[in-house]
């Protein structure tokens, strides 16, 4: 990425052995050693650009950027430098500044294909992705054999939801590089998005086999091999996922002192239970708290989101719900346990997931409260058209956008005669989109009153139907045993297995999966049939 750091004078014996320990990642002793040569008069620039790029390597932007700008003003028509200075500005967030670099090193060298590739990263990151894709085939045609370029080029058509084309840049960089294990990786994703699990199965494998700490295939992996319904593998790899051996870990142990239970006998034991990613994982899975009371735990405890807390605390078994507020202090147990884990230390499988529903109830108060303040209908439905963006996740924020709508997208339902329609929709973007409907068609909104899932929970035990997008409220109104209809991306998340419209977790529930990636139009004529369908049988008089 940093251009030619070998051709100064060979004589030069220090910076020869720099170049050698940079290659090695050995930054700070290459710094040490090019010291000398940064003083020189007149610094060659080269040893700017070395230096440089040994500062980027260990953080050091604001460095990064004043030694690439002294080996431009040492040599205006160095390309590399030009290039490598867009590198640093991008990082910088400075994106016109990196646009205007790249396109300088493109007017002294036309053919410099690194350019044209940063310049594909710089478009995709802004958005730009017809421009991106531009850049990388040209990138590509310069350099056919360049497997990172297709690298580049798949993950721009994987955020497109393009996997057919994902799938051939994948398979051109592993015919340049057959043991890059990103591109294998990579590979593997597109097929599962594709749904040839076989296939996405043994790409994942032959990437462990590359790289066995590759802790992202091992989750991968493990979301697949639940999707397909082999639930005592994939649980026994999803514990990876917090496993300290991987610094991007995105779940931690829970701070505490006392060990993490691994299935030891319970009797007369305390255990606390920690939750862990968002709350439609703890609304699905706290349906274990009651089966491990049963082994005959002494005190179950339960921390939780404070917007959870009243609602676990119905929970049957659970001694202690301890919001996570910072206020409250975490009291010894001779175990702990993160909520995920659960079916993993339960063995669970498809043949003995614990789907009895009701296992959440609303407090008897919080019932009061909301009593009454729901329209008169007859057929009462509730509406959720989008998840919580998350936009400083970028991982997760992609899922997002894969599975939410925009309001005006259920207008088909909102025309459902002999419906009245009630939002469950929370959030600063997504809830005020209900003012985009047309007035006669707005559904009534209690949610500015919500604070908490009790509170969700009073609505929906009120209503006749929940149709939601893929969120905790899936989870919220299964768990109360209340008919649920979920409009499931393309590439669903695992827990739906990948064969059917109906689901082992929440026996009330139908699913309508996407057909196509992004295309929602499908799946709500389809939601819109059966609504007409369910509307119409619930008017039918009884025999």
């Amino acid at each position: 990425m940093y251009g030619d750091l070998q051709n100064l004078d060979p004589a030069i014996d220090r910076y020869s052995a720099a170049v050698s320990l940079y290659g090695k990642d050995r930054f700070d002793e290459a710094l040490a050693l090019i010291e000398p040569l940064l003083h020189a008069q007149p610094v060659d620039a080269q040893v700017l650009n070395l230096a440089a790029a040994c500062h980027l390597s260990i953080g050091h932007l604001h460095d990064a950027e004043t030694y690439w700008r002294r080996a431009i003003d040492t040599r205006p028509d160095y390309c590399d430098a030009h290039n490598n200075l867009g590198v640093v500005l991008k990082e910088l967030g400075r994106p016109m500044e990196a646009e205007a670099c790249y396109r300088q090193a493109l007017s002294i060298a036309p053919d410099h294909a690194g350019a044209y590739v940063n310049l594909g990263r710089l478009f995709a990151q802004l958005g730009h992705p017809d421009e991106a894709e531009s850049s990388y085939l040209r990138a590509i045609e310069l350099q056919p054999h360049d497997g990172d370029t297709y690298v580049n080029l798949g993950v721009l058509y994987q955020d497109q939801m393009r996997p057919p084309e994902a799938e051939a840049a994948y398979r051109n960089a592993l015919a340049a590089h057959p043991h890059e294990v990103k591109a294998r990786f990579n590979l593997g994703v597109v097929l599962k998005t594709q749904r040839r699990f076989a296939k996405a199965e043994a790409s994942y494998r032959q990437a462990l086999a590359l790289r066995p700490d590759y802790f992202e295939v091992k989750i991968n992996l493990a979301h697949l091999l639940l999707t397909v319904g082999r639930l005592e593998e994939g649980w026994a790899l999803f514990e990876a996922r917090y496993d300290p051996a991987w610094p991007q870990r995105k779940v931690a142990p829970p701070p505490v002192d006392f060990p993490m239970w691994r299935g030891e006998p319970l009797a007369g034991k305390s255990l606390l239970v920690w939750p862990e990613q968002g709350h439609g994982d703890s609304l699905q899975f706290c349906r274990y708290l009651p089966m491990l009371k049963a082994r005959g735990l002494a005190k179950l405890s339960v921390a939780c989101s404070p917007v959870l807390q009243s609602l676990f605390e119905t929970i049957e078994g659970v001694d202690e719900c301890i919001p996570l507020d910072g206020e409250h202090e975490i009291p010894p147990h001779d175990f702990a346990c993160l909520t995920m884990s659960l079916p993993h230390r339960l063995h669970t499988t498809l043949a003995s997931i614990p789907g009895a529903t009701p296992y959440l109830r609303v407090p008897p108060p919080r019932a009061a409260r909301w009593k009454g303040r729901l329209p008169a209908g007859k057929f009462r439905v509730g509406l959720v058209w989008a998840g919580d963006p998350r936009s400083d996740q970028p991982a997760i924020n992609a899922v997002d956008r894969r599975r939410s709508l925009d309001a005006r997208a259920y207008l088909p339902l909102l025309c459902v005669p002999g419906v009245t329609f009630v939002s469950l929709q929370k959030g600063a973007s997504t809830q005020p989109q209900i003012d985009t409907l047309p007035a006669e068609l707005r559904p009534f909104d209690p949610m500015h009153d919500v604070h908490e899932f009790a509170d969700t929970a009073a609505i929906v035990e009120q209503l006749d139907l929940v149709i939601t997008v893929d969120t905790s409220i899936a989870h919220l109104a299964g768990a109360l045993d209340r008919p649920v209809w979920i409009l499931s991306r393309y590439d669903g998340c695992w827990r739906w297995l990948h064969d059917r419209d109906d689901t082992p977790w929440y026996p009330r529930t139908r699913l309508f999966h996407q057909r196509q990636p992004g295309e929602w139009g499908e799946v709500i004529e389809r939601v819109k049939l059966a609504l007409e369908a369910w509307s119409a049988r619930q008017r039918a008089p009884a025999c």
